[in-house]
């Protein structure tokens, strides 16, 4: 059973009923607002922190959360009933944002000269929640609470559409909310809820000494009471721990509330169960949820439900015929600067099959995704660029993309930048330089089979003499694959460990691997690959290790 003192602060804080204010205003906070209010300067940071040193803190959060969310509902459509609210909110927390946006659009509204007052006090508050964060998820703003948050979009002139909170060791308390501007793609926005969670934190501990108060417990309770956020944060958890009865039943309910975030979840969610109905009308049904989850997120503008849903038709998931469709969808998500869909339409012009295939288009589709600063898409112009069916010259500005990308400790970027060193391409070949990035991308991802596998097969079956070093292929090779199960069973691992071996002088050993290789591959209905496998194991038979112009 929880503890009363846990309960009566949780329900001070998440706007419970029940709740009264029972100490007096410390000193210094009613000393700053009465010299706000005498005209003085006074410093925003220090309201903030006077007010959340308030003893009864909580409680006041509680009071003015609730009054800012009526002031939010109604700051559009109804300014004359703002003045009351407004003012209440501001008697309580003169900081607050949501109260200053109420008051400014209320004397607007009656032409009263005092709304100039409250529209620079908004300016200020919008100025001290920028003036260390960028709303991304490393650098979030930190608020006080989710009406305060909503309420900064509102003064930015951006629609919140939907949000969801979020917990990591660094940062317990975040909420994302996605906001749709006034024109563009929907952005999600990184919100800091730490002040007001570790006070609350501390009355807890105080209050019960063997309840340990975690955020997903106050995200549980938040839950409980409608909070869409919450519900939305709970039906992602379960669907990632595939209890995905329970992940529709959280995340319908925070739909009901508009809840966009919890759409596409919801939505890929159904797909799982679509994929898994072996009945055709549960499948049908299913399927239909998830579209239909979809077409919402879409109407309210999700680039991310157009990307999705175009996937779906241009994989014919959903049906033949659907292919002017899926690109019609692709195009508009491309339009609102979707990376995801511009390097689809490059891969797809590219490929040449579902649709006549034209580089420049997919030139220009990776370069734009690269200048939105993707790094896949940079890595994506690189590899195109280094294609043998592309006839254009390698450009600095893809070079300058992969520096930049490998800076980041990114080790497919390395392995691009190896191969431009062994090849000679847009820089001097320097088989010395190329084996020194291969080595780097190894250590940045000394776990990574598929890092591994390609520096291996590079180093031990390239035909570049003075790059060949089949020692430290069979090294890094044996490593993964006595670490790794699944690497162990991977056909094509088993291909480049056999040909370490052969390439090391072993023909015996590579004749077992590569015999397990093929049977691997045949388990698995890989059948595609079985041929090439053959062709290998021949090959390592006769005592012939494989040779092969790369990289």
């Amino acid at each position: 059973m929880q503890n009363l003192g846990v309960t009566t602060v949780l329900c001070c804080l998440l706007a419970i009923t029940g709740c009264t204010t029972t100490s007096s205003e410390p000193a210094n906070y009613v000393d700053l607002i009465q010299s706000v209010q005498s005209g003085e300067s006074v410093s925003l940071e220090d309201i903030k922190l006077a007010f959340l040193a308030t003893p009864d803190f909580p409680q006041r959060l509680q009071r003015v959360s609730a009054l800012e969310r009526q002031a939010l509902q109604l700051l559009i459509d109804e300014p004359l009933k703002l003045g009351a609210i407004g003012t209440a909110i501001l008697d309580i927390y003169y900081g607050s944002l949501a109260g200053h946006l109420a008051l400014a659009a209320f004397y607007e509204r009656v032409e009263d000269e005092t709304a100039e007052l409250h529209r620079d006090w908004a300016k200020r508050i919008v100025t001290s929640i920028e003036s260390s964060a960028d709303g991304t998820r490393k650098l979030p703003y930190r608020v006080f609470s989710g009406p305060e948050a909503r309420a900064y979009l509102v003064a930015l002139g951006r629609t919140p559409v939907g949000s969801i909170y979020q917990s990591d060791q660094e940062r317990p308390f975040m909420m994302v909310i996605a906001s749709k501007p006034p024109s563009g793609p929907l952005v999600n926005v990184f919100f800091n809820l730490g002040d007001a969670y570790s006070i609350v934190s501390q009355q807890i501990s105080e209050t019960a000494q063997d309840n340990e108060f975690t955020p997903g417990a106050l995200i549980g309770f938040l839950a409980q009471r409608d909070d869409s956020a919450a519900q939305a944060f709970i039906g992602t958890y379960l669907a990632s721990e595939d209890r995905l009865d329970e992940s529709i039943n959280w995340l319908s309910a925070s739909t009901r509330s508009g809840n966009v975030l919890a759409n596409l979840t919801l939505a890929r969610v159904w797909w799982t169960k679509a994929r898994r109905h072996t009945g055709e009308q549960a499948r049908s049904e299913a399927v239909n949820l998830a579209v239909d989850n979809y077409v919402h997120a879409i109407s309210v503008g999700s680039d991310e439900a157009m990307y999705m849903l175009a996937v779906l038709y241009l994989r014919d998931q959903l049906g033949p015929n659907k292919l002017q469709a899926g690109i019609e969808l692709m195009e508009q998500a491309s339009a609102l600067e979707n990376t995801q869909a511009l390097i689809y339409l490059g891969q797809l012009y590219f490929d040449g099959r579902q649709i006549e295939r034209d580089l420049g288009k997919t030139a220009d589709y990776f370069i734009e995704a690269a200048e939105l600063d993707d790094d896949f898409a940079k890595l994506q112009y690189a590899r195109f660029l280094m294609h043998p069916d592309v006839d254009k010259p390698f450009e600095r500005r893809a070079y300058d993309w992969l520096r930049e990308v490998a800076s980041q400790d990114n080790p497919d970027a390395m392995l691009v930048l190896g191969n431009l060193y062994a090849r000679g391409v847009h820089v001097n070949r320097s088989f010395r330089r190329a084996f020194g990035w291969f080595r780097k991308a190894i250590a940045s991802a000394p776990d990574d089979a598929s890092i591994i596998n390609e520096v291996a097969w590079t180093l031990a079956v390239t035909n570049l003499e003075r790059l060949k070093n089949p020692q430290y292929a069979l090294e890094i090779m044996t490593g993964i694959m006595e670490s790794d199960l699944k690497a162990r069973q991977t056909p094509a691992y088993l291909d480049t460990w056999a040909a370490a071996h052969a390439a090391s002088g072993d023909f015996i050993t590579a004749v077992d691997l590569q015999t397990e290789a093929v049977e691997q591959a045949r388990q698995q209905e890989q059948n595609a690959v079985i041929d090439v496998l053959m062709e290998h194991l021949d090959a390592f038979k006769a005592g012939r290790p494989v040779v092969d112009p790369i990289p």
